[in-house]
């Protein structure tokens, strides 16, 4: 065990010397930091922003959509620089913009660009927002259509007829006769208790649980460091590619060898792995991180990913094929690890995928926290 530590301490020490190695250093704890001001949009968020100014049909569905019960929690916003900001911050899922002269338009019938639909590329649940809207737009709408129709219809306007249209249209739009929704909730039903739909309270947590599931949990931090973390470690494992590079393990016997590029992984991802940890420990206060949980998974993925990658390294014969490995399994691992999408809700076998990589268990383990 002593040979193995003054192995890691002589690793530690050239690692410690390289220009090299500190500018990759550098370079992820740059890229944490920019992370730590990105915004992504939370996949519960189902918060809508509304923007109106003084037009009356516009208000009215605002506060139709701001009062219902809907899936959507609908905001309304006084100044359109706000509603543009909480968009771009992830804060709100997407927004609309009541133009100016709203009125005039819903009366004439031409509502072409009348309203301004806000989303982000990261927008998801934007489509669904933009039909909800119609649907109270057409709602309010339909009411002017049926006073006009009325009179090209029966040629005058009787105000008692007029007002039974008018109740039997909101009977139609908010009740359940057209489309009628039964809600089932999967997984009781499998476990053998009696379905029931939810009632007002239950419905947030229900969203909420789903949301978690289906769209999946992501960690960009965690994620984007665990892949830099990885690919400086696998990198500098292919020193042995170089001229004279494999000279030492090639005078150790079979075990011995593995060891020592083992100890040579592990000493090339502590510097990084510490500059890593402090970037966490100093701006993770702001994103909820728990640190000692960071700091035992880190040591956990410092481990298994040395042993990965001693392990495939063994079969890359020469330095096209390793250069050629590093970039497929960076982008593998960013594509079925839950970085910034977990293919594995959509996809589940992609789940047991990404657990084959070290970034994959590494996540996966965040997940298992409360």
């Amino acid at each position: 065990m002593e040979r193995y530590v003054i192995w890691y301490r002589l690793w530690l020490k050239a690692y410690w010397k390289k220009t090299s190695h500190w500018l990759q250093v550098s370079g992820m704890a740059a890229l944490l930091l920019v992370l730590f001001g990105i915004s992504l949009p939370d996949g519960r968020n189902v918060t809508v922003g509304i923007c109106y100014g003084a037009d009356v049909y516009a208000k009215r569905i605002a506060a139709e959509l701001a009062e219902g019960d809907g899936v959507f929690s609908f905001r309304i916003y006084d100044r359109e620089e706000e509603l543009y900001r909480d968009v771009t911050a992830g804060k709100a899922e997407c927004g609309f913009l009541f133009r100016e002269g709203f009125d005039g338009k819903m009366e004439s019938g031409d509502l072409e660009e009348s309203i301004t639909y806000i989303c982000t590329p990261m927008t998801a649940k934007g489509e669904v927002a933009r039909e909800t809207l119609y649907a109270a737009l057409l709602g309010i709408r339909s009411e002017g259509i049926l006073k006009r129709g009325e009179t090209e219809i029966y040629g005058n306007t009787v105000p008692e007829r007029t007002q039974r249209l008018l109740e039997q249209n909101r009977f139609f739009l908010e009740g359940n006769q057209i489309f009628h929704v039964e809600m089932e909730d999967l997984e009781a039903a499998e476990s053998g208790k009696t379905p029931k739909p939810p009632g007002n309270g239950e419905a947030a947590g229900t969203a909420e649980s789903g949301a978690r599931e289906s769209g999946g949990l992501v960690y960009p931090i965690q994620g984007m460091f665990g892949i830099f973390l990885f690919l400086i470690m696998f990198l500098a494992y292919g020193r042995k590619f170089e001229a004279g590079g494999y000279a030492v393990e090639k005078a150790l016997a079979g075990m011995q060898r593995h060891i020592y590029g083992y100890t040579g992984c592990l000493a090339a991802g502590t510097l990084p792995a510490v500059a890593g940890i402090l970037t966490l420990f100093f701006l993770g206060g702001a994103k909820g991180l728990d640190m000692v949980w960071e700091i035992v998974f880190l040591l956990l993925f410092l481990a298994v990913s040395g042993v990965w990658i001693t392990a495939v390294c063994g079969f890359l014969r020469d330095g096209s094929a390793f250069l050629s490995g590093a970039v497929v399994i960076t982008v593998g691992q960013l594509l079925v690890c839950p970085v910034f999408v977990d293919a594995g809700a959509y996809l589940p076998a992609l789940k047991y995928v990404g657990s084959l990589f070290p970034v994959g268990i590494y996540l996966r383990l965040h997940g298992l926290l409360p």
